[in-house]
């Protein structure tokens, strides 16, 4: 369904939009820094710390491209609205949590809401701004929102901290967020345009069940498993990936040609611009150690508080928040954008870990934290346009998701894998020094994985022309 309303009131619903969508990265990024004083206050194990993260994280991943898919059914604005209203019962949940336990399980419904949420944002800006470069502007607005949502996130949750209003401890940074997400439903319902639905199809239960187990069976093991100690059921849902894959390809295929709908069309596949878009953005997301170990090692190697944590990690938000501001009048450059930003992010993630492992602080790391995020803000607008800009509108949903899932699955391996990592070298050691060692091996993992992801993200060359007999 093609949006018909004036050029103002598109840009009055992308505002919207994004409202809506900064609340579940700002959700992920604001629990970090409060992880201690939850252990503090409702006891809570180690174990039960890293669920109320990877919890958030699960429910996300697992069901985002169902979450993609329900949108371009039943309606985007109807599934944003749906999606918005869970997270915010979720988030007043969590909240007024009395135990580890209850604060997981409303992670977990928080996660799942936010996999409902949003995906109707990018599959309804794809939809509302048809144009190559009202996209890109939309696109870079989106990657501001991130940006404001990573720095806001890190910095203001130990300024409430802090600042504890009313004595709330925690607690405050769920509550925060809940007139936000109440004025986002009234405007949603009042502004944003529907731009799908309307289908007598039924949504592919079987290919949903299976993709969501498929996704399941890769993030969450290594959401958890190193917490966990790595028992035996991580490594049997790892190898059951393979199998679970290939058995909802063979659904859908077969879904196919008995004259059904399937939940993915198998045919995104073949676009090259989403085809490759989907590998660098699960590359692209290995930018989550970064948050989780620099705050751990400004936290308990340098012993620094939480405001004085938050506000370590807020250049990087700044950097993403410049960063489309200053790429979006760039139109020549558009094509090579995404590459542009990743060697830029590349080059000054690897000086990140060379000035901690030096011991080098202050004002040059902190430049070099900028310019890390600076150079993620260039690119991370590029990667949705390239992703979705071949997408036809029908389907910019589940081709949202299935980004959105390539992302966390990205998330989850980096977490997991250079997470892993960095507690392996640091061992049982204690001090600033041994944190900086562990820090800056990792560190310098993260980069080769977002070099590889650079080398994907250049535009192929063009063929020479030939000439014709």
């Amino acid at each position: 369904m093609s949006d018909r309303r004036t050029g103002a009131l598109r840009w009055a619903a992308l505002v919207v939009l994004l409202v809506g969508g900064f609340m579940p990265p700002l959700d992920f990024f604001i629990v970090n820094v409060a992880l201690s004083s939850i252990h503090d206050s409702l006891g809570a194990t180690p174990a039960e710390l890293q669920l109320v993260i990877s919890g958030y994280a699960c429910g996300y991943g697992v069901f985002l491209i169902t979450g993609g898919r329900l949108g371009d059914l039943y309606g985007r604005k109807r599934c944003f609205l749906i999606g918005l209203a869970g997270f915010t019962l979720a988030s007043l949940v969590c909240g007024i949590a009395a135990s580890a336990a209850e604060l997981v399980i409303a992670r977990i419904a928080q996660g799942s809401a936010a996999a409902v949420l949003l995906p109707q944002v990018l599959g309804s800006i794809r939809a509302l701004f048809p144009n190559e470069r009202e996209l890109a502007r939309a696109m870079s607005a989106y990657g501001i929102m991130m940006g404001i949502a990573a720095a806001i996130g890190q910095f203001s949750s130990g300024a409430l901290l802090q600042w504890d209003p009313a004595g709330l401890g925690w607690r405050v940074i769920f509550l925060v967020s809940l007139p936000i997400c109440a004025l986002a439903l009234l405007l949603g319902w009042k502004l944003v345009p529907e731009t799908s639905g309307g289908s007598n199809v039924r949504l592919d239960l079987g290919g949903a069940a299976l993709i969501s187990l498929s996704l399941a069976a890769i993030v969450v093991p290594l959401s958890v498993g190193r917490e966990q100690g790595w028992p035996g059921w991580v490594f049997a849902m790892l190898a059951a990936e393979p199998l679970l894959v290939a058995g909802f390809i063979g659904y859908e295929q077969r879904l196919r040609r008995l004259g059904g709908m399937p939940l993915v069309d198998m045919a995104l596949l073949r676009i090259p611009s989403f085809r490759r878009g989907v590998l660098v953005a699960a590359l692209f997301f290995f930018t989550t150690s970064f948050y989780l170990l620099f705050g751990l090692y400004q936290q308990e190697g340098r012993g620094l508080p939480p405001l004085q944590v938050g506000l370590a990690i807020v250049p990087y938000g700044v950097g993403l928040f410049i960063g489309p501001l200053i790429s979006a009048p760039l139109v020549r450059l558009r094509p090579r954008l995404l590459s542009i930003g990743m060697a830029i992010q590349v080059s000054f993630y690897a000086v990140v870990g060379v000035l901690v492992a030096a011991g080098i602080d202050g004002a040059a790391l902190t430049a070099a934290v900028f310019l890390a995020g600076l150079g993620q803000g260039v690119a991370f607008p590029r990667l949705f346009a390239t992703v979705l800009g071949d997408v036809p509108a029908a389907q910019g949903g589940v081709a949202a998701g299935i980004t959105n899932s390539a992302m966390q699955i990205g998330a989850a391996i980096s977490v997991a894998a250079i997470g892993s990592l960095f507690f392996t070298v640091l061992g049982g050691a204690t001090g600033e020094r041994a944190y900086a060692h562990a820090f800056s091996i990792a560190q310098w993992a993260a980069t080769a994985g977002l070099f590889l992801a650079m080398l994907i993200s250049l535009p192929p060359r063009r063929p020479s022309p030939t000439l014709r007999t």
